[in-house]
């Protein structure tokens, strides 16, 4: 396995994890898998929310701040209504695929655009840091 050397890293590969998470609850419907993405997704959250977003937030336009937060909102309340219904319940596969298209959207221009800026804004230094105290957010969730 590669070692992880910063944040955007961390961040990049916790999006390829909760892609697969993803297909599997839309393969098999899976609630222990989909209690494991709820976490995942959960924790990822917080720490852009947490420790990304505020670095980055005097470098970027308020707009795109303001989206991005505005996304994180969108899928906290669509996973929150996910966790409350069972994964055969009818209304699952379309709140699910509504959450999933969010995410896809979100993640993309996150790797596509914004972790490129932030890549070129923070220095090494920075980067790595940032990982140290994304492991406060996971110790603690």
């Amino acid at each position: 396995m590669t070692q992880i050397r910063d944040a955007l890293e961390l961040l990049t590969a916790q999006h390829e994890e909760l892609d697969q998470l993803f297909a599997a609850v839309s393969r098999t419907r899976d609630a222990a898998t989909f209690d494991e993405l709820s976490d995942k997704l959960t924790i990822h959250i917080a720490l852009e929310q947490e420790h990304l977003y505020p670095v980055i937030a005097r470098q970027v336009s308020g707009d795109v701040m303001t989206e991005l937060r505005a996304e994180h909102v969108a899928i906290k309340r669509l996973l929150s209504e996910l966790v409350w219904i069972d994964v055969e319940d009818e209304e699952f596969p379309e709140l699910f695929a509504a959450l999933g298209d969010l995410m896809v959207g979100h993640t993309a221009w996150q790797e596509d655009q914004l972790f490129t800026d932030a890549a070129e804004m923070l220095s090494r230094d920075q980067l790595e840091a940032l990982v140290d105290q994304f492991g406060s957010v996971a110790a603690a969730a």
